[in-house]
């Protein structure tokens, strides 16, 4: 199934080789650069760090996030849309769950003998789709309220 990927390339080529081999004096001179640096001023580079670290703590322990002012009359328009729409969702799963368990009581019926397990499954079958039926007559009982 997996392959293992191999290539044909030198085995001392790589792409840092071929980058240091194009740029290794700019890279040598930078890195010179900035050992002096840090070697020359290590308390500087230190109180840096510090001050970096407890200004990022300070911002996220201490400046209060804003909450975006949300308009009311907006959330009760989309309320009912939202939960509407998940109605149908639900509906739609619902029906099609049915459809499916009807599928299969279906295809029991058309047997001519049911060993145990058909029964067993059939008696689940039918289980399922009066909880099924339920929650539909619940859901619609509730949308056709005022």
């Amino acid at each position: 199934m997996f392959r293992k990927i191999t290539s044909n390339r030198p085995p001392g080529t790589t792409l840092w080789t071929a980058v240091y081999r194009e740029f290794g004096k700019y890279i040598d001179g930078f890195s010179v650069r900035i050992r002096r640096f840090l070697e020359s001023r290590p308390l500087a580079v230190f109180l840096a760090m510090v001050i970096s670290i407890l200004v990022s703590v300070g911002c996220f322990l201490f400046i209060p996030k804003k909450k975006p002012l949300e308009d009311d009359t907006r959330i009760s328009i989309q309320q009912p849309m939202v939960g509407g729409m998940n109605g149908i969702v639900s509906t739609v799963s619902t029906l099609k769950e049915l459809l499916e368990i009807n599928a299969i009581l279906d295809g029991l019926l058309e047997k001519d003998s049911l060993d145990s397990s058909d029964s067993l499954l059939m008696e689940q079958a039918i289980d399922r789709v009066r909880i099924l039926e339920k929650q539909l007559a619940e859901a619609n009982g509730h949308h056709n309220s005022p």
